[in-house]
């Protein structure tokens, strides 16, 4: 999974044009500045307005502090290649993306985000999902528990994506089969019809994000700060281009959530790339030992973790991933 899948890292351009359900990446990384659009929506159904400062790709200064700057603006290079439909299609339409099967990974995914919600332990009023990439199927089960959810990513056409989706737009990709399997899974008897649109309303803003700067969602970011709850799904692996960067990314981002706050993170296993159209991503391999190193570092308790290992019938050569972590850390006070 990569940055087309969670952008959050050196700037790339909003995204917004629907496309098939896959399995894979949700965000983009954030890391370059240039002239981006920002895309804001207040309300359910609303518009996005455009006005998002996006640095050229690649741009770095020549005073960088830290060392590996080159490798990651290299990464933001490659993402202005990714395609967000062709990566809904690798990840979340068939085969990846068939929920009837209880072994497959959709389900997986959204059974670990519904349980951990139903603990009633994750929930306030703001929650922040980086790197949202093209997929907005991480805050099914959210939406229920915070009233106001920001949406972001590095590049502008996940960004355009995810607006098609939010206001219904015609040719926005059909995320209802991952709404019904989630209305089924927390048995609460709600329509998927009503799942859709409490999530619609309750997204109010989608914003450019660089989780390799200090201040991943710029300075006067419009989104409340800090954040009660965070969730990222594939995106801090998929736009890091070592084990450091990863850190340096967690770290950036955990300054967006409140002490006593939760982080849901979802990513790769053992992926050290995947494709998305004509680019071919780069991703730092992760192991789950690695995964809890890194949160504890950055100041979290790590409350949950699961793992899944993905089914030869699903090893489809759009990646090498060799399976999937979930994550639920609780950011110590103090930190």
């Amino acid at each position: 999974m990569g940055w087309g899948k969670c952008n959050a890292g050196p700037r790339a351009v909003p995204g917004a044009a629907a496309a098939p359900a896959a399995e894979g990446r949700a965000g983009t990384w954030a890391a370059h500045k240039g002239t981006a659009k920002r895309e804001d929506r207040a309300g359910g159904g609303g518009s996005m307005s455009a006005a998002d400062p996006n640095p050229a790709a690649g741009a770095v200064p020549d005073s960088d502090p830290h060392p590996g700057r080159a490798a990651v603006a290299a990464v933001a290079s490659a993402y202005q290649r990714f395609e967000p439909r062709a990566y809904l299609r690798n990840n979340y339409a068939p085969p990846r993306g068939d929920l009837s099967s209880p072994d497959g990974v959709g389900p997986w995914k959204l059974s670990c985000l519904a349980q951990t919600f139903a603990t009633g332990e994750v929930s306030g009023h703001t929650l922040i999902d980086i790197g949202s990439g093209p997929t907005i199927y991480q805050l099914l089960s959210a939406c229920t528990h915070f009233e106001d959810i920001t949406m972001t990513d590095f590049l502008e056409v996940n960004r355009r994506e995810l607006g098609l989706w939010l206001r219904e737009e015609p040719g926005a990709f059909d995320w209802s089969m991952y709404s019904q399997h989630v209305c089924l899974i927390e048995g609460k008897g709600e329509p998927w019809q009503e799942k859709e649109r409490q999530l619609r309303a309750r997204v109010k803003r989608v914003l450019h994000i660089d989780v390799h700067q200090p201040q991943p969602l710029g300075a006067g970011s419009l989104a409340p700060l800090p954040a009660d709850a965070l969730v990222s799904a594939f995106c801090l692996e998929a736009v890091s281009p070592d084990l450091a960067s990863f850190q340096r990314a967690l770290d950036h981002i955990t300054t967006l959530l409140r002490p006593g706050g939760h982080l849901l993170l979802i990513g790769a296993l053992e992926e050290s790339w995947y494709l998305a159209g004509e680019a071919r991503l780069v991703v730092v391999p992760m192991c789950k030992e690695k995964v809890v190193e890194a949160l504890v570092r950055s100041g979290y308790e790590v409350r949950d973790l699961r793992t899944y290992v993905m089914p030869a019938c699903l090893q489809t050569g759009v990646d090498d991933v060799k399976g999937i972590f979930f994550a639920w850390a609780q950011k110590k006070v103090g930190v």
